[in-house]
């Protein structure tokens, strides 16, 4: 940091200690988002190991149930990278200018707010709807009684799925977007 010349004596960052800053808050997110998507794509990889058998042995009922899990799984492992992936640049660069690298942070960010606003239609609703068609597939019209109380968890399950993700979208993006924001506004005038 160095000392401004005025006699208020305020403490400036210079671009160096901005961009080292801004890497290591990206190296963190980052290392949280790759967290996040591996144990997602092991839930995926087990769930699909297990209903796989259904989709192929099972009453018509519950393999298309089966069938619309697996494409659920599919579609989240594909929206997950895309999402990790959007910018092309992993790791921080040390060689990007300070607001190209605020800007990059920006649009990773960017990527994991619509990522989680939109949960409910990538991930809850094959995922959970499938599930549902699934369970009454298996239960047949003789458990009706029980595939009713398991919509009804269900859809208070995806309701907090959707509430904890938006949640996070509020609390923990939305504050760091602004932050990173502010720094480049700061940098750009």
């Amino acid at each position: 940091m160095k000392r401004t010349a005025d006699v208020t004596a305020e403490w400036t960052l210079t671009d160096e200690d901005v961009l080292a800053l801004v890497r290591t808050r990206s190296r963190r997110f980052q290392r949280q988002i790759r967290f996040r998507d591996w144990r997602e794509w092991t839930a995926c990889a087990l769930v699909a190991v297990m209903i796989a058998p259904i989709a192929v042995r099972g009453p018509w009922l519950a393999r298309a149930g089966a069938l619309m899990i697996l494409a659920g799984l599919v579609l989240v492992v594909v929206r997950l990278w895309r999402a990790s992936h959007l910018t092309g640049a992993r790791a921080m660069d040390v060689t990007l200018p300070v607001a190209t690298a605020l800007r990059v942070e920006l649009r990773e960010i960017d990527a994991q707010i619509v990522l989680l606003d939109a949960v409910g239609w990538w991930y809850v609703a094959p995922l959970v709807g499938g599930s549902v068609v699934l369970v009454a597939g298996l239960r047949g019209l003789a458990g009706w009684y029980f595939t009713f109380g398991y919509a009804v968890f269900a859809a208070l399950l995806s309701w907090i799925i959707i509430a904890l993700n938006r949640r996070t979208v509020r609390r923990v993006l939305q504050p760091k977007r602004d932050d990173v924001a502010g720094l480049l506004a700061q940098i750009e005038s």
